[in-house]
This record gives C-alpha cells, sequence and structure tokens, in this order.
C-alpha cells in the first residue's frame, strides 16, 4: 500500500505543477480570483492533512491568504510535495494504519487513518484540480491532460 500512496502523491505533484503551468501560459488566468482560490485551498488541504499525519502542527495564520503571485502559490506546492515526497518514502503499514486526530470541532470524535488521510488528499486535489482545468478553459485556455494513467505512460514510464 505504501507504494500506491507514493505513486499517487507523485503523480499529484506532477499533476498540480502540469495544471500551475497551464495556468500561467494563459494571460488573465493568474488574476482570476476562482481559479486562485481553488489552488490556494488545493495546497492548503494538502499541508493540512500532512501536519496532521505527521503529528506536526499547522501555521492557519500563514495560510490565511492566497499568495499574491503565481510564482508564490507554486513555492506553496513545492513545499507541500516535497513534504508529501518525504513522508510517503518512509510509511510502513504501522504507520498507514495508524489513526489521527482532527483538530476540527466538528469531527472531534472522528479518527481516520493516516491511509484514509493521505488518500483524502489525492482525492481532494484531483477533484479541485478538475475545477481549476474547467475554469481556465472558461477563460478561453486549455487545460492540459493530467490523468494518472498519462501520467503513468509519460512521465513514470511503465
Amino acid at each position: 500500500m505504501s507504494e500506491l500512496i507514493q505513486s499517487l502523491f507523485a503523480h499529484m505533484a506532477w499533476a498540480d505543477a502540469t495544471i500551475l503551468k497551464a495556468v500561467a501560459a494563459h494571460d488573465g488566468a493568474c488574476a482570476d480570483d476562482q481559479l486562485r482560490k481553488w489552488l490556494h485551498h488545493i495546497v492548503v488541504v494538502q499541508q493540512f492533512f500532512l501536519s496532521l499525519s505527521e503529528q506536526r502542527p499547522f501555521d492557519m495564520e500563514r495560510f490565511k491568504q492566497a499568495p499574491g503571485s503565481l510564482d508564490d502559490m507554486d513555492l506553496r506546492f513545492q513545499e507541500a510535495h516535497a513534504d508529501g515526497a518525504a513522508y510517503t518514502a518512509r510509511l510502513d503499514e504501522a504507520e498507514l494504519a495508524r489513526t489521527i486526530e482532527f483538530p476540527v470541532a466538528a469531527y472531534k470524535d472522528f479518527h481516520p487513518s493516516v491511509r484514509d488521510a493521505l488518500m483524502q488528499v489525492v482525492m481532494h486535489s484531483e477533484h479541485h484540480r478538475a475545477q481549476v482545468a474547467m475554469r481556465l478553459r472558461a477563460l478561453g485556455g486549455a487545460p492540459p491532460v493530467t490523468d494518472y494513467i498519462a501520467w503513468v505512460r509519460d512521465v513514470k514510464g511503465l
């Protein structure tokens, strides 16, 4: 299971970088509030769940505001991806089975496994990346293919 999680996180990093490049390539897309909101939300959730999984504090103040530029947004994604790659590289079955505490009052009695939390990161990111792609198309841009199977064929090289 840890190999699958590593693969999903590697795909997520590639897909996020690919969509960010497409946004940067379309004039005006970076200035679109909805598109920036979704990108910011993706990276905040990635960092939030990684901090929960790694049992380290999450600095909500740092993430309240979206970065001012796409370059700054890209740096946040790079940080999340580096954290994710480092964490998933050292996963084992015991760590995947460990439960986490949610620091959200509505979820005080909910204790998902690290495995489920990490799957949430990947699936949540995919969902909102699709919204970014749709918004980019609505703005006249060309959303890239970010499918997992395309990553397997073109990047992972299986």
